[in-house]
């Protein structure tokens, strides 16, 4: 961490982004009261309580008619109200002119002429007046209507034009949401150069956030209609992503999805390749065992993703530099919503694969409303958090959080900590914590996570150039994390071939397993691979490390999966040494983990029969072995990879 000059060290305040400070250090209370919002940050005092309190009814108002006017419903509101106030004021300005030119007759018997010249302003026809001056309300509506006339008009013509233009893409993204993590993955996907299709269905989670690239058509409907989709060009488009929490609606998605893909022939042109976001950690092993249940299909692929989970993965490459799960400092994780739960498993999870099984528990201080019973849950799903992180829950209301001066229960002697990741779900919270707690004399690293990039967080981003002024200097240890820019498209991860390897492993293994009629709840192994217990997953990983291997024996390789790849497929002579590879593999395996051979297999005294040489297996257990290297190809293939052949191959044999 670069040092901090001694002129900011004094300062020890928010008096370098803030208004300055009046009172003395002597005359200044223990604890200042936390400020209302980052604008109050470094102002002290109740003096402001009340402006604080009318900014917040302010911020309300703007955000309620913001609300209002980015959905297009409340636009069309807007129109009517405009077109009925033209109406009546065209009205009312004729009546009045009439008046002025003293012309005999009642308002009643006029009222026809009336309302056929206030119409007539809609269509720029203008009513037979008298000889005198435009009235104020005629002077108004004649410029109302015509407005209300033209928005009307280009109402009318964009849903024809974006369903059009969606039918005729081709190659494209159709991205089915409304959050804000949907916007973010758009404007990803567009500065990809790929073209979207976005289904916003207002009718679930609320109003849709804008999308203000003029490029994207947005539909309206409901995504889990396939008439919605094939108007959305489902059935040509390259990848479909369903996002938002909404569980049994990603699902239908996915169903209308394949029905789509399945009419258009996407079996023979290559599948819609179809990520769904799930963030329930139940819910997800439900619906992948049904996913495995249904008949294969090669008219669509269907990953689901999590995008907690994959900012998690990122934010902790982004700060590998500076600190890693293998570290032996105490460290804080303020807030515990799925980000910071994600986090939590994560950290644990790379700790075991860093320094393995026996390394000590990394202290970890955790800090939320629900800390101890979030941590509880996490404990008793995830036997790594257990095993790997010495965690102490602080229970504590967010209003009254304090992180400058905390401190692990079981490794005080470690003194401040200073490895921060500060959570929470309201950003104001989070970037007022984050400032607060990384400000100097204190040096110590605090990572916050926020759902979209910022001016400041593009301020403090890593590898920002030094000497950028007062906020460089101050907040050196300070880094924001852009979460749903970084983690809201799946493709975006690292290729992480093992992972993808592993997790395709063990779904081929649930699968032959619900094949065999075997009953998910009897099984633990039979869940889906983000919640796999660790005992299981190391075996994965093991078999999985070793397709390279195998690979290379033969003079292949993996790459990524592409349109024209050609099949693969082994010979013989690659058949029976890649078998013999195998069977050693596996037996090596259980000769480190104290098994033996024996004529019986003995699961309790860790005897199995097929502890021998190759040569003298029986047929049927060679026939495994070869089963297993026949599988290679498939199980690439399902995780997005491929084989292929090096010019010159070593022989076989």
């Amino acid at each position: 961490m670069r040092k901090i000059p001694a002129s900011h060290r004094q300062r020890g305040s928010f008096r370098a982004v803030g208004s300055p400070i009046t009172r003395t250090r002597t005359e200044c209370p223990r604890r200042r009261a936390r400020p209302h919002s980052l604008r109050d940050a470094g102002r002290g005092g109740t003096g402001s309580a009340v402006s604080n309190t009318g900014n917040r009814r302010g911020r309300r108002s703007r955000a309620l008619l913001w609300g209002l006017l980015a959905d297009p419903r409340g636009w069309r509101l807007l129109c009517a109200v405009a077109a009925a106030a033209a109406l009546c004021l065209g009205i009312v300005g004729q009546w009045r002119m009439y008046q002025a030119a003293g012309l005999d007759g009642s308002f009643a018997a006029r009222f026809l002429d009336l309302l056929y010249g206030a119409l007539g302003l809609f269509v720029f026809q203008p009513p037979q007046l008298p000889d005198t001056a435009l009235s104020a309300p005629l002077q108004v509506a004649r410029f109302l209507a015509p407005a209300a006339t033209f928005y009307a008009l280009a109402d009318a013509l964009v849903l024809p034009v974006a369903r059009l233009r969606a039918r005729l893409a081709r190659g494209h993204a159709v991205v089915c949401g409304v959050g804000p993590g949907a916007v973010a993955l758009v404007a990803k996907l567009r500065a990809q150069g790929t073209r979207v299709v976005v289904v916003s269905d207002a009718g679930h989670g609320g109003p849709p956030d804008r999308v203000d690239d003029p490029e994207v058509p947005v539909l309206v409907g409901d995504p889990a209609r396939p008439a919605v989709l094939r108007a959305a060009g489902a059935g040509r488009a390259e990848k479909l992503y369903v996002t938002g929490p909404a569980t049994g609606r990603n699902a239908a998605v996915l169903v209308a999805a394949a029905a789509v893909a399945a009419a258009a022939g996407r079996g023979r042109s290559g599948p819609l390749r179809c990520y769904a976001e799930e963030s329930d950690p139940d819910v997800l092993d439900a619906l992948w065992i049904l996913l495995l249940r249904r008949p294969a299909s090669d008219a669509v692929t269907v990953t689901f993703f999590n995008t907690a989970r994959l900012g998690a993965r990122l934010l902790l490459d982004d700060v590998a530099p500076t600190w890693t799960p293998a570290s032996a400092g105490a460290i804080v994780v303020a807030g515990v919503p799925p980000f910071g739960r994600e986090l939590l498993v994560e950290i644990a999870r790379r700790r075991r694969h860093d320094l393995g099984p026996g390394a000590p528990r990394l202290p970890v201080v955790v800090v939320d409303e629900e800390a101890s019973h979030v941590v509880a849950r996490l404990r008793a799903r995830y036997g790594v958090v257990e095993a790997m992180l010495d965690i102490d829950c602080h229970d504590e209301p967010t209003g009254e959080v304090d992180l400058d001066r905390r401190a692990h229960a079981r490794a005080p002697a470690q003194g401040l900590i200073e490895q921060i990741f500060v959570c929470y779900d309201d950003e104001e919270l989070a970037l007022r914590t984050a400032l607060a707690t990384a400000r100097p004399p204190a040096h110590r690293s605090v990572v916050v996570r926020t759902g979209r990039t910022s001016p400041l967080g593009d301020a403090l981003r890593p590898g920002r150039q030094e000497g950028q002024g007062a906020m460089d200097a101050i907040y050196d240890g300070l880094v924001i994390f852009p979460h749903l820019d970084r983690a809201c498209d799946p493709e975006d991860v690292s290729d992480d071939r093992l992972e993808a390897w592993a997790a395709a492993i063990h779904a081929d293994y649930c699968r032959r397993r619900l094949e065999s009629g075997e009953a998910d709840g009897g099984n633990e192994a039979l869940v889906a691979w983000e919640n796999l217990p660790e005992k299981y997953r190391s075996n994965n990983y093991d078999q999985a490390r070793d397709i390279e291997t195998k690979l290379n024996l033969i003079g292949c390789a993996s790459a990524r999966m592409t349109s024209d790849a050609e099949p693969f497929a082994f010979t013989p002579a690659e058949v029976d040494l890649l078998a013999r590879w195998e069977h050693e593999r596996w037996m090596g395996n259980r000769l480190a983990n104290g098994w033996r051979g024996g004529e019986v297999r003995d699961n309790d005294r860790l005897i199995h029969p097929d502890i021998r040489p190759y040569d003298e297996l029986s047929a049927q257990t060679k026939a495994k072995d070869a089963d297993m290297v026949l599988l290679i190809p498939e199980l690439l293939a399902s995780s997005g990879y491929r084989i292929v052949r090096s010019p010159n191959p070593p022989t076989a044999g």
